[in-house]
């Protein structure tokens, strides 16, 4: 698709990146004063606490889960339009928002001009092929996460031999330590020991960014909903603390008025036969004999009812989901309002808004960042997750039914085509003809007088009733 000088206009920007020579006097020295270290800037505090909170808290780990996972299971595509078989640039189709928007556009393509779908590329496989040990799946699913959860993903670039990207490796955020700069391009990552610089073209960042630092690190929803995720966790703590000793007994046991203390040995033996009749399954609720008075102090415990906690987790997990943007019938809350249309607009909510606007800021990083790495011509798609709308779809076809192929209707009930192209004819009324304009309308036989006009409808109105009488239908008085 490219010429010896594109491929080396592409390596060229591959290897400047996004800083150049010029970019500490950009925007009249702004980028040089907001690091005037040099340094860039580090993970937010609480960063790799936030990401392992997925692992701990079970709320949010469902909801994360079913969004990075409906995410990752979109299907990519990479395209280019090409006219006479010979590819070229469309700025327009790269720069459009919205699937629906660039498939209006390809519609509206010259004749000439023709988007070809390309089956195997290097882009496609770094999309679906992930890395040797990640599938394409599970590298897009962690990138979801990251997104969501810290606000910023990071994709580590593997190249071949050539130098193209073959393979993505994501990178958790609290590993990248410092983001690049202008007098210093380079990501400094560490992990588990080890540390060192990676220029700024091998890491493909996209953050969430921050409106208090556009220009510094993302910010994810567990940020944001840091206080009632750690509130329903304390609150799922204290319910299991109850079912622990909690370093206290129910009660205690102690001598009656008739005597101020036991000896050891009267004390071990009233707790070995308290034990006896009352330890274990088949001895419970036993009644208590004793043969003098006994002091016993039981402590007041403190139930859940109290403290309203299964209250306070419902609201947590409601107002977390909410937050999230996901409807209740996504994440299995069916209520009594919930019915097959509430599940079905539910889908198109959470398909419309939650996943489309991630996939819009995925898609545009992969188009103007790691795109151009292979042409620039090329063109970043995914299949959209928005359903159609089946009774405005029924709707469209039943106003005007002869519009439609026999195998368009069959389509849209999930019929497969019909053999040897019968499906591909019109169903149109005997009583309607195509006309180019009004005008050409012909006239019923006669001398084209009104009176010879009329006198022929009423003669084909006469014929009509009386076929209708042949078949002995019955007519009404007119």
């Amino acid at each position: 698709m490219s010429n010896l000088g594109t491929r080396l206009s592409i390596a060229w920007k591959a290897a400047v990146g996004i800083f150049n020579d010029d970019s500490a006097k950009q925007a009249h020295g702004l980028l040089s004063g907001m690091w005037p270290a040099g340094i860039g800037d580090a993970p937010t505090t609480g960063a790799r606490e936030r990401v392992a909170a997925y692992a701990d808290m079970p709320w949010l780990h469902a909801l994360a889960d079913k969004v990075a996972s409906a995410f990752a299971a979109v299907e990519w595509t990479v395209s280019y339009p090409a006219r006479e078989g010979r590819a070229v640039r469309m700025k327009a189709l790269q720069r459009a928002r919205g699937a629906a928007r660039r498939q209006s556009l390809i519609r509206a393509l010259p004749p000439d001009v023709e988007m070809v779908k390309l089956d195997e590329h290097p882009l496609l496989d770094v999309l679906d092929g992930g890395n040797p040990l990640m599938t394409g799946l599970s590298v897009r699913k962690v990138t979801a996460l990251h997104w969501d959860l810290e606000g910023e993903a990071f994709w580590l670039k593997e190249r071949n031999g050539l130098g193209v990207p073959v393979s993505a490796w994501p990178l958790p955020p609290d590993w990248v330590r410092s983001t690049p700069t202008p007098t210093g391009p380079y990501y400094r990552v560490g992990f588990r020991g080890w540390q060192g610089p990676i220029p700024e073209t091998e890491i493909l960042w996209l953050p969430n960014h921050n409106p208090a630092n556009p220009y510094g690190r993302g910010t994810g929803l567990a940020r944001a909903l840091a206080d009632e995720l750690e509130t329903d966790e304390y609150a799922a703590r204290h319910i299991r603390q109850q079912f622990l000793n909690q370093a206290r007994p129910d009660f205690v046991v102690y001598p009656g008025e008739d005597k101020e203390t036991w000896s050891q040995t009267e004390r071990d033996r009233v707790e070995q036969q308290w034990a006896d009749q009352h330890q274990g399954f088949w001895r419970a609720f036993r009644p208590r004999f004793a043969g003098k008075k006994l002091g016993i102090y039981e402590f007041t415990q403190t139930d859940n009812r109290s403290l309203q906690l299964v209250q306070l987790r419902e609201f947590n997990a409601d107002l977390v989901r909410k937050i999230w943007g996901v409807p209740p019938e996504i994440m299995g809350i069916v209520g009594p309002g919930s019915s097959r249309a509430t599940v079905a607009w539910s889908s198109y909510i959470f398909a419309k808004w939650v996943l489309v606007p991630r996939l819009e800021m995925f898609r545009a990083l992969l188009q103007e960042r790691l795109a151009p790495e292979y042409d620039e011509r090329l063109i970043v798609d995914y299949v959209s997750p928005v359903d159609e709308d089946a009774d405005f779809q029924l709707e469209v076809l039943q106003a005007n039914p002869a519009a439609w192929t026999i195998d368009e209707w069959r389509a849209r009930g999930g019929g497969a085509p019909l053999p040897d192209g019968q499906g591909q004819v019109f169903l149109v009324p005997f009583n309607l003809q195509p006309m180019e304009d009004f005008g050409a309308m012909p006239l019923p036989p006669g001398d084209g007088s009104v009176e010879m006009d009329l006198a022929h409808l009423q003669h084909d109105e006469a014929a009509v009733l009386r076929r209708l009488r042949r078949r002995g239908a019955p007519l009404g008085r007119r």
